[in-house]
């Protein structure tokens, strides 16, 4: 599974990178191929305390050794991520041509695309007429 990262600027991908890792790192088992970051070009990083370091500005995605069946609990966990830390100009979605990728890209991006989402809770829809029905219950709530 592959989580494109390249349509972030590079503040908020280190964000993301960083929560990533923590969220996704299985420090509990040997899986040590689970979380690869997949950078621009062929960069030569070191290893600090066991671990590769990378600088995020060079960084092109993630890749993730996982089913294929989790991909939208993936994505909710990178929505969650998002919203934890406040970054609402982006959103999570599934790739329309690659079913095994998440892309991560600003929300007028989406909506140039026909997909919409939620600024409140980041919920995705698949157009206008749903998401402001959708809108007008947070105002209710």
């Amino acid at each position: 599974m592959y989580i494109d990262l390249e349509n972030i600027d590079a503040d908020t991908r280190s964000v993301l990178l960083r929560d990533m890792e923590l969220e996704f790192f299985p420090n509990d088992n040997n899986l040590t191929h689970y979380y690869s970051i997949i950078n621009l070009e062929d960069t030569n990083n070191g290893e600090i305390g066991g671990r590769v370091s990378y600088d995020p500005a060079t960084v092109k995605g993630v890749e993730l050794a996982e089913n294929l069946d989790h991909i939208n609990d993936i994505k909710h966990k990178i929505r969650d991520i998002m919203l934890r830390n406040s970054i609402t100009e982006y959103v999570a979605t599934r790739d329309r041509q690659s079913t095994n990728t998440i892309l991560v890209m600003k929300r007028t991006s989406g909506e140039s695309i026909g997909i919409f989402h939620c600024r409140h809770c980041a919920m995705e829809f698949d157009d206008e007429i749903q998401l402001s029905s959708h809108l007008r219950m947070h105002y209710l709530i």
